[in-house]
């Protein structure tokens, strides 16, 4: 096969991509930042639009050019498949140039398929979408994900929510400065702006917005953080200058936000993946947080004494199942057993940070997961104050949180 360093075309580069996500279950970024490195910034863009654009609509997508194969293609002809299906539905481009572009493409890896892509493609782009799709293809969702949201919540609220996970996100920010002034300037720029409805400090900015080019990014004026997870924080409750443990911290909006609503608390923040940690105190001194001390330490084991600390929030690792407009590639990436084998892992760290809170301490636990299983069945047994499952919108992804006290 050519290196893929070597090759220029970009729906080429999207195929590997695809083939790494769907077939090899890895992360979506991590593979975009591998392939795209020698890219410019115009074909980078194309290459992650291609390849999330497909990734969200995956189901219908292969409803649609199935309809004209006698036979299950090899992987990299369905993914070529998937590409052009998706240029043709979604994209702006000419049905003669999505079609030609990935016919090139698959000459690179299967060449004798180039006439069976053509054929295929050609059908589609003749033709209307399917019109009889199966519930799961139509919510954009795998089965075994469809029918666990559809017995937890019913067809229709599953069908209303999954709509929202096929389009690309708004940019959700917490400002910490003056909101009002700091939209105003953000106006003056062209940008069109909005007040989030959820928190004091959200604000929400059209898709794409270059984040740095944003007035007091250099002077920690506002971090990105989706509205839902600012939900979460401000649910904390913890004494103003108490000792406040923040589990699993990086990337550090969440620490951020917590550093903000208690200026004089001392907030340790952990994390255990070391590779994650420059990043997390990047943006800590970018925002001004001096109260918070980062340790590296698994929640699990945490060298901390016994009824330590007055707060935690524990932001678990977890399925990622409400922020699928944002991570499509999570529809890939976990299946049932995963999303037990996390709950298990979620169980021990809220049993962990229990040990740690001091009697009559409070702690949110926190996942960006609506799935059952990692919402109020980890949190059943404990003394719950309150808790809530935000379903996904266009205006914020979904999560769950439950605020607990140790007895």
């Amino acid at each position: 096969m050519t290196p893929y360093q070597s090759i220029k075309s970009v729906r080429a580069l999207a195929i590997l991509v695809l083939i790494d996500v769907i077939e090899k279950q890895r992360k979506s970024d991590v593979v975009l930042e591998k392939f795209g490195e020698n890219l410019e910034a115009r074909d980078c863009a194309l290459l992650h639009e291609l390849v999330l654009g497909v990734l969200r609509r995956f189901f219908s997508l292969e409803a649609d050019f199935s309809r004209f194969l006698k036979q299950k293609p090899d992987v990299e002809v369905r993914m070529s498949l998937l590409l052009g299906t998706y240029q043709l539905r979604h994209m702006r481009v000419p049905s003669h140039a999505a079609v030609s572009e990935c016919v090139d493409a698959i000459k690179l890896f299967q060449p004798k398929a180039s006439g069976m892509v053509n054929a295929v493609l050609r059908k589609v782009s003749i033709s209307e979408p399917p019109k009889k799709l199966k519930p799961y293809q139509r919510a954009e969702l795998p089965l075994w994900l469809y029918r666990v949201w559809r017995d937890a919540f019913g067809q229709d609220t599953v069908q209303a929510f999954a709509s929202t996970l096929q389009q690309p996100p708004s940019l959700c920010v917490a400002v910490f400065v003056e909101r009002d002034a700091w939209m105003a300037e953000v106006a003056g720029m062209g940008v069109e702006v909005c007040k989030g409805k959820y928190s004091p400090y959200a604000v929400l900015l059209p898709t794409g917005t270059y984040v740095p080019s944003l007035p007091g990014f250099d002077d920690g004026a506002f971090t990105v953080m989706d509205q839902a997870a600012q939900m979460a924080v401000l649910a904390l409750q913890a004494p103003e200058d108490g000792i406040i443990l923040d589990i699993c911290a990086a990337p550090g909006g969440k620490t951020v936000l917590l550093a903000h609503r208690f200026p004089e608390a001392n907030i340790v923040a952990v994390e255990l993946n070391t590779k994650r940690i420059p990043r997390l105190q990047e943006n800590l001194l970018r925002l001004n947080c001096k109260n918070v001390h980062v340790i590296q330490a698994d929640a699990l084991r945490l060298p901390i004494l016994e009824n330590y600390a007055d707060a935690a929030f524990v932001d678990a690792p977890c399925s990622a199942s409400g922020v699928l407009r944002r991570h499509p590639d999570a529809k890939f990436l976990h299946h049932e057993s995963t999303v037990d084998a996390l709950a298990k892992i979620q169980k021990g760290m809220l049993q962990a940070m229990m040990c740690s809170l001091k009697p009559n301490g409070n702690l949110v636990y926190a996942v960006c997961s609506i799935h059952p299983q990692e919402n109020e069945h980890v949190t059943q047994g404990y003394r719950c104050l309150e808790s809530e499952r935000i379903f996904p919108s266009d205006t914020h992804d979904g999560f769950f949180w439950a605020c607990v006290t140790k007895l």
